[in-house]
């Protein structure tokens, strides 16, 4: 809808109006007419010497970006960069935590594991969804710390490497 805004951008620029959807048509879909068929080639076309097929196995895969890639750009200001350091900060400290649980977690496990002798590996200490998703918050709270903290260097960097000094 015209003028609608978020909160969060410094501008509140207006939206246009919904693009009509187009039909994507590829060089390999079109007939020498110019439009495409609608044919789907039978498996003898596609062995054709010139067929322009991805053999299996190499079709390029999506990978996913994680979440923080996106939220935290490169810093552009001192204010940015302040709000960077508090998310690290407040974050820093779950971090922490969680890592303490895990480690302690890691510890009693293998601690059992040197008492009992060797567990089967379907062993429910090892597939506590608890323990689990308080390894996953763990790995990925270090990545994204990891993440938030060279933003912030490089933008301190940046800042010292522009500065002029008489």
């Amino acid at each position: 809808a015209w003028g609608s805004c978020s909160l969060t951008p410094l501008l509140c620029l207006p939206k246009p109006p919904p693009a009509r959807a187009r039909r994507v048509v590829f060089e390999d879909e079109v007939m020498p007419s110019g439009r495409p068929s609608g044919r789907v080639p039978t498996a003898e076309e596609g062995k054709k010497p010139g067929a322009r097929s991805i053999p299996p196995g190499l079709a390029p895969r999506p990978r996913a970006v994680p979440d923080y890639v996106v939220k935290y750009p490169a810093i552009r200001s001192p204010r940015q960069q302040e709000g960077y350091k508090g998310v690290f900060q407040d974050q820093l400290a779950e971090y922490t935590e969680l890592l303490g649980e895990v480690r302690t977690a890691r510890r009693r496990l293998g601690e059992t594991e040197a008492a009992m002798g060797r567990l089967p590996r379907h062993a429910t200490s090892r597939t506590d969804s608890a323990f689990l998703e308080k390894q996953q918050r763990c790995e990925y709270l270090k990545k994204k710390l990891t993440h938030i903290k060279a933003r912030i260097q490089e933008y301190d960097r940046d800042a010292h490497d522009s500065a002029v000094y008489f």
